[in-house]
């Protein structure tokens, strides 16, 4: 019976992530409108700064897949939407962990 109640909520956890997930890549789209944000734009929605932004990316502690324009200092670094759809639901994932 536990194993059964067990099933039924990771597949109400699962479907509630993908809901998440995909509310925030439509938001993202109309915010947006186009498929890669840059720092700037992705420093908006997690409403930091694009120094906080750069720090974590050189510690590790960014968890956002994104995409270097180039191989020399000044390339460009830019982050699909869905990377940062699907970061913005794990964050809320885990900040309602603690709250329960």
């Amino acid at each position: 019976m536990m194993e059964n109640i067990k099933a039924v909520n990771n597949t109400y956890n699962s479907y509630l992530n993908i809901q998440v997930n995909e509310y925030f890549l439509d938001e993202l789209q109309k915010r947006y409108g186009k498929l890669l944000l840059t720092k700037n734009e992705l420093a908006e929605v997690l409403n930091q700064s694009p120094r906080t932004i750069s720090n974590k990316m050189s510690t590790g502690t960014m968890n956002i897949k994104f995409i270097k324009t180039g191989d020399s200092m000044q390339s460009g670094i830019l982050f699909p939407i869905i990377a940062v759809a699907e970061y913005l639901t794990n964050q809320m994932h885990e900040n309602s962990a603690y709250a329960a």
